[in-house]
């Protein structure tokens, strides 16, 4: 068959850190170009590992005419238009009548649950009921994701495709024995991921330091900050957003990662950490597979159980360890290497059919 030409959505600049971004970079770094030719937008310089790579071309984004520009390039032929967004070119793209469209497949990669959008102002919930009952093909990050689209589109998700980790990139240090426990947050400082709770687990637990690293978002940093204050904890420190290598070197030099988030896929931040070998304590409600309860970490139900966990892994170094080692070993089975090409045979039978 002849190469399937994919044109991914989100721009591949070196310095943008959207989840996305990244996931589509670490992709197209590993499909065949024999098989798949893929076009990638960028706004200021793309990622250097991909210039040196087959298979790729590059479209700049004007400053201005963006939407117009994209639509254009959407209405091109190509076979697949990747990761689907709420955009004013992808609604347009998906309500131009097909005959315009031809045989272009869209698909929109699901990467959370539905919840996750909550009270959206006026024109987003317009581009949402737009955009995603529209595109042709409609992917899961995990089990649970598809599910809660399937049914919000009241059909059947035929593809779950997890995003992967770095494992050559994100390593274990070569021992850790701090005297005291470094436990550690990342993400984005939002109410919904709860970064909140670790202050409350700071206060109960002042034998333990604690690294809240990540953005803040419309002033909860300040919040925090606040909270902070009142409850008079001194083993916290807020560090501000961070690169890809110094999120690493962090959670080389920490001991255990919470992630206090109830609304989430697989978190990126999870599998990183793992990869360090990092036991995790996640909530158990969006059921995500990076954590096996009990082996590389904890599944929770409650606040309380959280803490109770976390009490018991800052305590014992060695569960720590153990756990820490079992992490490790799970995030290999999430290694870009094999997860990318779980979507490079999605691709290709989108592309052709299920002859493929």
């Amino acid at each position: 068959m002849n190469k399937a030409r994919v044109l991914f959505l989100p721009p591949v600049d070196a310095d943008n850190t959207n989840a996305q971004s990244l996931n589509v970079r670490e992709i197209v770094l590993r499909l065949d170009p024999e098989r798949i030719e893929s076009t990638l937008w960028y706004e200021r310089a793309p990622d250097a590992r991909l210039c040196q790579r087959p298979g790729i071309l590059f479209l700049k984004l004007p400053q201005y005419g963006k939407t117009l520009r994209i639509l254009k390039e959407l209405l091109s032929g190509y076979d697949i238009i990747a990761y689907m967004d709420y955009s004013p070119a992808s609604y347009l793209l998906l309500h131009t009548p097909r005959l315009f469209r031809g045989l272009t497949k869209t698909v929109f990669h699901a990467e959370g649950p539905m919840a996750t959008i909550v009270n959206p102002p006026r024109l987003l919930k317009l581009l949402v009921g737009g955009v995603l009952p529209n595109c042709d093909v409609h992917t899961g990050i995990t089990e649970f994701v598809a599910r809660d689209m399937a049914r919000a589109l009241d059909r059947e998700l035929k593809y779950v495709l997890p995003v992967g980790v770095d494992t050559a990139f994100f390593t274990q240090p070569l021992e850790r024995n701090h005297a005291v426990p470094i436990v550690l947050f990342v993400g984005t400082l939002i109410e919904r991921k709860g970064p909140q709770h670790l202050l409350t687990a700071a206060a109960r637990f002042p034998q333990a330091r604690f690294r809240i690293v990540g953005a803040g978002r419309d002033g909860f940093e300040n919040v925090l900050r606040q909270k902070a204050g009142e409850l008079q904890v001194k083993n916290v420190t807020f560090e501000g957003p961070r690169t890809q290598p110094e999120v690493r070197d962090i959670m080389r030099q920490s001991d255990i990662f919470v992630l206090p988030s109830r609304l989430e896929g697989i978190p990126k931040v999870t599998l990183e950490a793992a990869a360090t070998g990092l036991p995790c304590i996640v909530f158990r409600d969006y059921q995500t597979p990076s954590v096996l309860d009990g082996v590389t970490g904890f599944q929770v139900s409650t606040l309380e159980e959280m803490l109770s966990r976390l009490a018991q892994l800052i305590q014992d170094s060695i569960l720590r360890n153990k756990m820490g080692v079992a992490a490790r070993r799970h995030a290999l089975t999430f290694d870009w290497d094999l997860i990318a090409k779980r979507w490079e045979r999605t691709y290709l039978v989108i592309a052709c059919g299920s002859a493929c």
